[in-house]
């Protein structure tokens, strides 16, 4: 069945908690400019504007994000940016959008705010080979990443064997199983293997095939989505949403349907997990030192300094392997290999109420 138009849906509701001090609750990853000029929601609509127009992009995020999204996005109407009172995981996120939506049965292009993606071109062209495939077919379509190392911080998506389809664009596989995050180990393995990728967490479907979903494996979701429709009044969402079942879009439906199918990616991408991960976009001195904003560091090697509080100058001596992160309300210090202890250390923070203004 051919699909009306296509909407494109940016789930920028995350709190970025892996790149605390930059990243807050209020001021998350997705709205800031950590790599280049531009934060990372403007650069995923600008990577879109040759696909769909302003009018054709819903933004889901947490309520307290709404004037910031509209200050970086002005030309976004307004009706288009969904505010979550409480956070409820991806699949009341990706459901509140489809219900959200009123074409009969429009495609729908699911993406996270905080990706870089390279070249567009590439991109782009993907995602027009698997609308087309999702317009045509009742199918769940996600796009996978070849893995380029032994990742533990991705989960993978094993496809099958045999090409579903292969046309001059690109192959289009079943997919086997969907994996957690593995250990060392099984990353070796699936490295070596050829038929894992890296799970990107970006979908396309057709808005029916995506709600037929919901209703079959996650039915107290789909009940309460009932109630959720386009120009539902705030005080509805207020009461509704907090009641959504708490559950990801992987879990709740993409390991449990048997219509998925994954796209290979051929384009560059980073989800910018860690501040190890944000290395490769500066440059270096001959020790490996990366330094941006005020600092200087003697004696020196393969340290990654940040400092973004123009009063204060951070300097260090005899450094060795360590990430420095400063900003006007926290300092932060840790070694390399260790960023993705930052979230245990946020959560630390929070218990106690006289820290929690600077998370």
């Amino acid at each position: 069945m051919a699909s009306e138009k296509c909407k494109v849906v940016i789930m920028a509701g995350g709190k970025g908690e892996r790149f605390w001090p930059l990243s807050t609750f209020k001021s998350p990853k997705q709205l800031l400019s950590v790599v280049g000029k531009k934060t990372m929601l403007q650069e995923t609509v600008e990577r879109l504007s040759s696909l769909v127009s302003f009018e054709d992009i819903l933004i889901v995020a947490r309520d307290p994000l709404g004037g910031e999204i509209r200050r970086q996005l002005p030309e976004l109407p307004k009706k288009n940016i969904l505010l979550e009172p409480v956070g409820r995981n991806t699949a009341p996120c990706i459901g509140w959008a489809a219900s959200s939506i009123k074409e009969k049965d429009c495609v729908m292009v699911v993406l996270p705010a905080d990706h870089i993606i390279k070249p567009k071109s590439k991109f782009i062209k993907i995602l027009k080979t698997a609308i087309d495939q999702a317009s045509s077919e009742d199918v769940l379509i996600t796009l996978g990443i070849k893995p380029t190392y032994p990742a533990t911080g991705y989960g993978y998506i094993k496809r099958n064997s045999k090409f579903k389809i292969q046309n001059a664009k690109c192959k289009i596989y079943k997919v086997e199983r969907f994996v957690e995050k593995p250990d060392e180990g099984k990353a070796k393995e699936f490295l070596r293997s050829g038929r894992y990728y890296w799970n990107s967490g970006m979908f396309i479907w057709r808005k029916s095939v995506i709600l037929e979903a919901m209703k079959k494996y996650l039915p107290e979701l789909y009940h309460q989505l009932n109630y959720l429709r386009a120009g539902t009044k705030r005080e509805t969402v207020k009461k509704i949403y907090p009641k959504l079942p708490k559950v990801s879009i992987d879990y709740g439906v993409m390991e449990k349907a048997k219509n998925t199918l994954v796209i290979p990616g051929d384009f560059s991408w980073d989800d910018l997990g860690s501040w190890e991960s944000v290395e490769k976009y500066f440059p270096e001195d001959k020790e490996g030192n990366i330094l941006e904003g005020k600092g200087k560091l003697i004696q020196s090697k393969d340290c990654f300094l940040l400092n973004k509080d123009e009063r204060r100058l951070i300097c260090g001596i005899n450094l060795e392997n360590l990430i420095v992160v400063s900003t006007k309300k926290a300092l932060l210090i840790l070694p390399k290999g260790k960023g993705q202890e930052i979230k245990r250390l946020v959560g630390e923070l929070n218990k106690k109420k006289s820290l929690k203004e600077y998370l």
